[in-house]
């Protein structure tokens, strides 16, 4: 039937993904079966869909012969839908057309069923709406390139608040994917500052794959290494933060994980207190000041100043009245050419845009 069909789908995947072998016990654990029921469904592999396997009898190790097969692409409904929801968050996260990105999703839509297909499919007709920016995807192509190759990449980057951009050598670690900031990161190490930084993509002015090679460290885990991290800036130590969400948000708090290491408690008077075992970044006083006056730091009292100094200075800001230069200004409907006074500036002036979230500007790559 159906199940014995999807098991012996997921067998063959599980033995793909090993290929150095793996004994049929794991495989039984992996597929919750008895281990005879496995043994029958290797024969199987064997017999009715031509798989050839190996058997290292001694170590008690089955494998797929090497090059011996190319396996088929089927999707139950729960992977069907997990398909769908992967083409709605790149819908989010990826505000430039993505040719790669679409091409591949149009090749997974074609086997599952509708409706989700057509779901899948209309999702990707409006992400061929979003504007092109051909440079960007060809630095992630090549970035990509040195990462899966292990080639060292030189970069010229515009760290934010420099006045131009800096040419380094990296060694990418990792590419990673930021919901929150609508961006996408490269985790390398950097030889100009001889240590793992954070870059991101749209920044990177121009990419080179050299010919020189590199190992990642086998000790390095992208998991691990952004764990204790809100998002995606990596600096600082983890320490307990404790947020309060008054009444009105507390249920938001119940149903939402920011975090892995959140742990949410309801309170009797209808809030609820979210602990995260994080470092204190940007990342984390952009959220906190999201939330307005719904939210309250706790501890620790480091994040609390930064928080309340940041509250200030944007009090400040909306205390007074706007400044419009009118050189600038431009009747109704009628676009202007010429970019506003502050957008010339923006770079230079990143530096203070960081001091209002606490950041020291100093520490930027």
């Amino acid at each position: 039937g159906y199940d014995r069909k999807a098991r012996l789908l997921n067998v063959l995947y599980i033995l793909i993904s090993h290929p150095h072998g793996i004994r049929a016990c794991e495989l039984a654990s992996r597929c919750g079966v008895h281990v005879r029921t496995t043994y029958r469904d290797l024969d199987a592999l064997q017999e009715h869909m031509d798989v050839k396997l190996w058997q290292d009898r001694a170590a008690g190790l089955w494998g797929i012969v090497e090059g011996t097969y190319l396996p088929p692409v089927a999707f139950s409904r729960p992977e069907a839908m997990a398909i769908f929801l992967a083409a709605r968050l790149l819908l989010a996260q990826h505000r430039v057309y993505n040719p790669h990105i679409a091409t591949t999703f149009r090749k997974l839509s074609a086997v599952v069923d509708a409706p989700l297909r057509d779901e899948v499919r209309k999702t990707l007709d409006w992400m061929e709406k979003r504007k092109t920016n051909p440079r960007l995807v060809d630095t992630l192509n090549t970035l990509t390139e040195c990462w899966l190759q292990r080639r060292q990449a030189r970069i010229r980057y515009w760290t934010l608040g420099r006045a131009a951009p800096i040419e380094r050598v990296i060694e990418p670690y990792f590419i990673h994917p930021s919901v929150l900031s609508n961006a996408t990161y490269i985790i390398a190490y950097c030889h100009l500052r001889q240590h793992i930084l954070v870059f991101r993509l749209d920044r990177v002015e121009d990419v080179t794959c050299l010919e020189e090679r590199y190992e990642v460290p086998d000790d390095f885990d992208a998991n691990v290494y952004l764990s204790p991290y809100f998002d995606i800036t990596a600096t600082g130590e983890p320490q307990v933060v404790k947020l309060r969400f008054n009444e009105q948000v507390a249920r938001i708090a119940r149903e939402t994980a920011w975090h892995d290491s959140q742990i949410t408690e309801p309170q009797t008077d209808g809030s609820a207190i979210v602990t995260m075992n994080v470092a204190i970044t940007t990342d984390l006083v952009s959220f906190v000041l999201g939330w307005s006056d719904m939210v309250e730091v706790l501890r620790p009292a480091s994040l609390r100043r930064r928080v309340a100094r940041a509250a200030r200075r944007i009090a400040a800001l909306y205390g007074k009245a706007p400044e419009i230069g009118s050189a600038t200004s431009s009747p109704a409907g009628v676009k202007s050419s010429v970019p506003p006074a502050g957008a010339l500036h923006a770079n230079r002036t990143a530096g203070r845009q960081l001091e209002l979230f606490g950041a020291d500007p100093r520490a930027r790559i």
